[in-house]
């Protein structure tokens, strides 16, 4: 990989070459350097980097890549989970849920009768 191109005779009339530029921007992008980082180890100029970033069309504020799980390991996982919360544990749950709403419905009615007011909405009202 070339640095600069040829175009000038020395350093400081010199243009970087495209495929230093997307090597650079590759590197800050795949997540493992810091742009102060990136812009020390190629000896480049503060902002050199980000007009760079630019030019190519990255954002400036979400200019990472994030990396994904692959597939086998989220599938690996969902298997944990099933296997770690069975069918029996599952319809305990249910049956402590049904409680819960039988036990909350004998409340109300109670509470309607020693107060004489309507709590529960009827269906045909307004």
């Amino acid at each position: 990989m070339e640095r600069y191109s040829k175009e000038f005779s020395t350093k400081w009339q010199s243009k970087y070459s495209e495929e230093f530029k997307r090597f650079v921007c590759n590197e800050y992008l795949s997540g493992l350097l810091t742009k102060r980082k990136v812009e020390l180890k190629y000896d480049l100029g503060n902002s050199r980097l980000t007009y760079w970033l630019r030019e190519r069309g990255y954002d400036n504020i979400k200019s990472r890549i994030v990396s994904l799980p692959d597939m086998k390991s989220v599938k690996n996982v969902i298997k944990e989970i099933d296997s770690q919360k069975s069918i029996t544990e599952i319809e305990k749950e249910l049956q402590e849920a049904k409680l819960l709403a039988e036990t909350y419905r004998k409340i109300i009615e109670i509470a309607e009768k020693e107060f004489k007011i309507n709590i529960v909405k009827k269906s045909n009202t307004k």
